[in-house]
């Protein structure tokens, strides 16, 4: 589902739009002359896929780069297929989710409260993908011809958990992960590593960033006047409340 002239939706689950395994997060393709990244890796079962749309994306010769969001198994369980399926990826996440990633560590990815819960089947193994890297905020991906992403920490939906900041010719957007959503909605749930004050000062930063297309993790997507939707988060911080929760 092509988006913008460098974006296309490639997966996206039963919170989104049924384009891939009902477990999958929204996953993006983004387009540069050097290269391409996805932004998140689905649960595992839409890998091949996946992998498939990167290579072709990329080119032969061109950079591949998987930059995830954070370690929840919707984003980040697919990330281990991925470094398999495509030759030289360079997947990147925050820390210290970066290292939970790497050692398929399921009670700091949440996978077991997830399971519990009934969001995982209980068969579900999130499987280590030790090809990760850190990444810092601030960090620049440059895909080339002008199209290039920022990684931005905006912990507080879970540790490491980070936004990507896009900046190309055809405008600016926002992949948010689970951190804000259209309304200025946020995902705050009862895990170990979901922490209010953190998630505030997350909000608050995004709030100073301008765009035009919001692009989330689940649900829907804006593809104008993005920032709206950053403001609408901020104005209920200001009220000293937190914004609505979609969980």
């Amino acid at each position: 589902m092509r988006l913008t002239r460098h974006i296309a939706l490639v997966g996206s689950g039963a919170a989104g739009f049924d384009l891939t395994d009902p477990l999958d997060c929204h996953v993006y393709l983004v387009r540069g002359t050097r290269g391409a990244a996805l932004i998140d890796a689905g649960a595992g079962a839409s890998a091949g896929p996946l992998a498939r749309r990167l290579l072709a994306a990329a080119g032969p010769a061109g950079d591949r780069h998987l930059l995830l969001t954070h370690g929840h198994a919707d984003h980040a369980g697919g990330a281990a297929e991925l470094a398999r399926l495509v030759p030289g990826l360079d997947v990147r996440a925050g820390a210290p989710a970066d290292e939970w990633i790497a050692s398929g560590a399921e009670e700091g990815l949440s996978v077991d409260r997830g399971k519990a819960a009934g969001v995982y089947p209980p068969g579900y193994t999130f499987r280590p993908c030790p090809a990760v890297r850190p990444i810092a905020d601030g960090a620049l991906v440059d895909l080339g011809g002008g199209v290039a992403l920022r990684a931005v920490a905006t912990p507080g939906h879970a540790d490491g958990h980070l936004c990507f900041f896009l900046d190309a010719p055809g405008g600016r957007a926002l992949f948010s992960g689970d951190c804000v959503f259209t309304g200025g909605r946020i995902s705050l749930q009862n895990l170990h590593d979901s922490r209010v004050p953190d998630y505030a000062a997350s909000l608050a930063r995004l709030a100073e960033l301008e765009i035009d297309a919001l692009l989330p993790g689940h649900h829907e997507v804006s593809l104008a006047r993005g920032t709206r939707h950053l403001l609408a988060a901020r104005d209920v911080l200001a009220r000293g409340l937190l914004p609505g929760s979609i969980t």
